[in-house]
């Protein structure tokens, strides 16, 4: 096997090269390919630690005027600066006198790059002859060294996206149970068929199973091991090349994520990694040669890139209007406990969460106690740098990473002058953390209807008109809306709000329940909050609507997004 211990040498030159040139590890594939077989072993601790300083050489400013790295593009198995050597600044959300890195700004240049590796690979074949078994033991390598480097990982995660230690938490043990999950599903998930004989002499198959060609994943900036973990493994799985676009607040993740793969085992013609902003980048996923895109994001986003592919595939997951309606008849003990669970779907990672809680319905009755309880939950809440809080610190609001705090304070603002009950203000966070990040104390909005819009200047860019009942909000205000009673909120959620990623009902009517389960879709969370994703539930909306066309997290699910069909027939000659 492998003596990582002796890369040591190349490891140091490497890093004093600044992270550029020919990638050391990924030079050892065609060695590790050659001596795979049934009884090798998976990496150990020793093989794991030889390599701490190539996937992570150096921590991420937490002060200004700390070195920050700069974050390069993966291509052809070597580490390259963007064609026109531009990189552009990143301020970390939660102090922005701190630049946390210098990531590669890309442009069309180095998606062509990107895009004809990919499409080099896929033309060489050498996926046909590629078995499973050595993609499996690459993804459990990739589930060991991650699990090696939890600590360095969450670090990581806390630095680029602030979030308690709980949700770094999620978002790492979502990336490695995912590596776990779907390594340990694919043989049957990636199973063809063999159809009963039908007429004698004949064979008939199906299989779903062929990888569908060049593949591109654009993955967000809320869940940065998590969401790219997912589709990262299951591309590789099902045999795919494709090409990484991760999220400019996540570069440093993305790059350890790329570095991981490559220590874990993967051939590097078949993954290639690109940073890069919007229309600097819009070229990788239009480009006529991809096959998939798969795109977690806006629907804006999803939206401008099917129209720039055409009738090719698009996969887009994205987030979701989620509401939740809580039934009449709980206690006040239950209600406070309701209501907690309620708070922290909304309020975990400061509300940026594309599962996380918009609004709650209720009648007038259950409304009037259950709003005072999620105001007196909110109160236990503290707007801090979640940097800073402990295990089991979980009560700490994010700053808000995708809007301005002013844009908040405004649209609170406006809907008191729309008509709406404000019963909590919401306000900046004072001090040192407030002065230099977009922190925001939590607000309600209660009286909403399901046409109640105002106008905002939204985040300086100009004036708009938002519809609070039913378009998605990344900050820490939550609607609430009183109706008569469970079916007007069923006919809300099918009829009028677009979105059907995530619906939560509080109740013990089981013949409300199965109404909600005949009628409604996406993910229905019965006496629980709308955030969770268990393990292992395929998650996302119904595939009809604004969040999305895809599910994913089960194994099927996830490998079908990179799959063609094929349905064969054979005769006897």
């Amino acid at each position: 096997m492998t003596d990582f211990a002796a890369l040591s040498p190349k490891l140091r030159e490497f890093a004093e090269r600044g992270g550029l040139g020919p990638d050391p590890v990924a030079a050892l594939y065609g060695e590790r390919r050659r001596a795979h077989g049934l009884f090798v072993r998976h990496m150990t601790d020793a093989d794991c630690e030889a390599l701490r300083p190539y996937l992570f050489p150096q921590k991420l400013p937490r002060r200004a005027g700390e070195t920050a790295p700069r974050v390069h593009n993966f291509v052809d198995g070597e580490w390259r600066a963007p064609a026109r050597g531009e990189y552009a600044a990143m301020r970390s959300p939660a102090d922005d006198r701190v630049t946390i890195f210098h990531v590669a700004a890309s442009t069309k240049e180095d998606c062509d790059r990107a895009v004809e590796a990919a499409d080099r690979a896929w033309g060489s074949l050498r996926w046909a002859e590629e078995g499973l078994a050595y993609r499996k033991w690459v993804v459990k390598n990739l589930s060991r060294l991650l699990e090696h480097f939890e600590p360095e990982c969450l670090r990581e995660i806390r630095e680029q996206i602030p979030k308690t230690h709980l949700e770094a938490q999620k978002d790492f043990w979502e990336a490695k149970r995912a590596a776990d999950h779907l390594e340990g599903s694919a043989e049957v998930a990636l199973r063809g068929e063999i159809v009963p004989p039908i007429v004698p002499g004949q064979v008939y198959w199906r299989d779903s199973w062929l990888p569908a060609g060049p593949a591109v994943v654009i993955t967000p900036m809320n869940f940065i091991y998590g969401i790219p973990g997912i589709q990262i493994v299951g591309a590789y799985l099902s045999g795919c090349p494709f090409v990484f676009k991760g999220h400019p607040f996540a570069a440093a993740t993305n790059t350890t994520l790329a570095k991981l793969l490559l220590a874990a085992g993967a051939d590097p013609a078949f993954f290639q990694k690109v940073e890069g902003f919007g229309p600097g980048v819009s070229t990788l996923a239009t480009d006529p040669r991809i096959a998939v895109v798969s795109v977690t994001g806006s629907a804006d986003t999803a939206r401008k890139i099917q129209e720039g592919r055409g009738l090719r595939r698009v996969r887009f997951e994205g987030g979701g209007c989620n509401w939740a309606f809580v039934d009449d008849g709980y206690s006040d003990e239950e209600v406070g406990r309701i209501a907690a669970r309620l708070t922290y779907s909304k309020l975990g990672l400061g509300s940026h969460k594309c599962t996380g809680l918009h609004g709650i319905a209720a009648t007038p009755a259950t409304m009037a106690r259950l709003l005072p309880a999620i105001s007196a939950e909110m109160d236990r809440w503290r707007a801090e740098d979640p940097r800073d809080a402990g295990p089991g610190d979980d009560k700490v609001i994010s700053p808000l990473m995708v809007h301005k705090a002013q844009t908040m304070l405004d649209l609170v603002a406006a809907a008191r002058r729309a008509g709406c009950r404000i019963v909590r203000e919401g306000a900046r966070v004072d001090g040192d953390y407030g002065a230099h990040s977009q922190a925001m104390k939590p607000a309600i909005i209660a009286g909403v209807r399901p046409e109640t819009a105002v106008r905002v200047d939204w985040d300086g860019k100009g004036e708009r008109q938002f519809h609070l009942a039913t378009e998605e909000l990344f900050m820490p205000v939550l609607v609430a809306m009183e109706l008569p009673g469970f079916d007007e909120f069923v006919r809300f959620s099918l009829l009028t709000n677009p979105h059907d990623l995530a619906t939560s009902i509080y109740s013990r009517d089981d013949h409300k329940l199965q109404r909600a389960r005949r009628v409604l879709g996406g993910m229905i969370k019965e006496n629980d909050g709308t955030d969770s994703a268990l393990e292992w539930e395929e998650f996302g909306a119904s595939t009809i609507g604004e969040s999305g066309n895809m599910g994913v997290g089960e194994a099927q699910a996830t490998l079908s997004i990179f799959c063609r069909r094929q349905k064969g027939r054979h005769f006897e000659f």
